[in-house]
Formats: C-alpha cells, sequence, structure tokens
C-alpha cells in the first residue's frame, strides 16, 4: 500500500515539473516574442503559481498521514510543512494582488509575509534551539538598516510614500534570508534544504529585476541607459521568479 501511494507521489511531482515547463515556456516566449499578448502571458503567469499552491497543499503528508503511512517526522519537518503551504497562499495572494489587481503595497506587504515565514523556516534550521530570539534580532536589525535608508533618501527626495516604505523594508528582510540561503548551499547536505536555498536565490535575482524595474520612478536616470536596463529586467523577472518558485514548492521536509 505504501509503495502504491509513493508511486503516486511520484507520478504527481513529474506532472506539476512538466506542466510548469511547459507553462514557463509558453509565457517566456510570449513575453519575448508576441509583447502583444500581454494578458495572455499574466494570467499563464498567475496559473503556474497556482499550481505550485495547488502542489505544496497536495504532495505532503501531514503528520497524521506519516503517522497512518508509517513515515517518521521531526518537529522540524512538520514546522517545515506548515510553513511551506501558509508562504505559497500568501505567495499567491501576493502575486493576486500585484500581477492581477495592481494593488502595489498589499502585494509588497503580503510578500513580507512571506519573507517573514522563511526566515523563521530558515531560523529553525541553524539558530541551535534559539529560534524566536533569532527571528526577533533578525526583524528589528533589518528593520533599523530599512529606516537609515529611509533617513538617507529622505534627505533628497522629501516625499517618502509608505510604497517605498514597505519596498525598502522588503528588500532588506529577503536580502538577509538570501545570505542565509548561500550559507546553507555551503554547510547543508540535505538535498531539500539546498532546493530550497537555490530556489530561494533565484527569487532573490527575481527581485533584483523588479526593483530596476522600478528604479526610475524613485532616481534619475539616463533614459537610453534606463530603456536598456528595463527591456531586459522586464524579461527577466519571470524567468528566475517561476524556477525559484517551484523549487520552493519542491522542498518541503517530507520523507
Amino acid at each position: 500500500m505504501k509503495n502504491i501511494k509513493d508511486r503516486k507521489k511520484a507520478v504527481l511531482k513529474i506532472a506539476f515539473i512538466l506542466i510548469e515547463l511547459i507553462l514557463y515556456g509558453t509565457f517566456m516566449y510570449l513575453d519575448i516574442f508576441v509583447s502583444q499578448k500581454a494578458n495572455l502571458s499574466m494570467y499563464i503567469k498567475f496559473f503556474s503559481i497556482f499550481l505550485c499552491f495547488l502542489f505544496v497543499m497536495l504532495y505532503y503528508r501531514t503528520s497524521n498521514q506519516a503517522k497512518e503511512e508509517g513515515y517518521y517526522q521531526t518537529n522540524k519537518e512538520h514546522l517545515g510543512i506548515h510553513i511551506l503551504r501558509v508562504a505559497m497562499f500568501f505567495t499567491l495572494l501576493s502575486d493576486l494582488f500585484l500581477l492581477v489587481l495592481d494593488y502595489y503595497t498589499a502585494g509588497v506587504f503580503t510578500f513580507i509575509i512571506v519573507q517573514l515565514l522563511y526566515l523563521i523556516l530558515i531560523s529553525s534550521w541553524i539558530s541551535s534551539g534559539k529560534m524566536i530570539r533569532t527571528v526577533l534580532m533578525r526583524v528589528i536589525g533589518t528593520g533599523l538598516v530599512a529606516v537609515l535608508i529611509l533617513i538617507i533618501y529622505h534627505f533628497q527626495e522629501t516625499d517618502v510614500k509608505s510604497e517605498l516604505i514597505f519596498a525598502v523594508y522588503y528588500f532588506i528582510l529577503f536580502a538577509s534570508n538570501a545570505m542565509d540561503a548561500i550559507g546553507i548551499l555551503f554547510r547543508s547536505k540535505r538535498k531539500t534544504r539546498i532546493l530550497f536555498a537555490c530556489g530561494l536565490l533565484a527569487y532573490f535575482l527575481c527581485d533584483i529585476n523588479v526593483g530596476i524595474f522600478n528604479l526610475k520612478d524613485y532616481l534619475t536616470i539616463d533614459e537610453t541607459i534606463y530603456t536598456q536596463i528595463y527591456n531586459f529586467s522586464v524579461i527577466a523577472m519571470w524567468m528566475f521568479y517561476l524556477p525559484g518558485q517551484v523549487l520552493i514548492a519542491l522542498s518541503g521536509e517530507s520523507k
């Protein structure tokens, strides 16, 4: 019985990867060669993230399922699965706000929640029993760095919008998680954690391009230079984003 369920899960994983590859190839083709199909590309992108959410909800065993099927899961594995599911839900919600509804501030705020959840997950791996303290210190530290950056910016531009405040804090928090992900790549031998770290770094590369994409709203840049940067970043955002989300979806702590 266990082998049958394992085979079904293997089929589900392969189907998920193949469908995501097809969707990825489709919207990348549309973005690069058929720019007038932007709306179609947008809905394909959103659907691809919905599939990531659906996969983490269906694929990983709950604690009760693991016991019934004779699998052993540690508390950290239970925590990892729960965090992954909640984080993927907020990722889907963020993409709904940003990609479909164009609610920028709400989208960035929900992405902050995603990074806080990933901070908790990473801290559970590296904090040696002091997870709460590690999380609190990181939240406070990244908050102070964000405030310092906003103060410096305020001396140049008197108008500091709320959306910029959220965006700066989000990026600083994400950057700190990305540095931890690099550490995981060098130190961890667990495939699931390596998958997560690779996914988070690809996701971070996406957000670097998002920042470049929006740079002109906050800084004065030569039009010719910005056009070249813009043309690349508009493609590169999702070139990195979906692979990152798929790798994270595949990284659940489950035996």
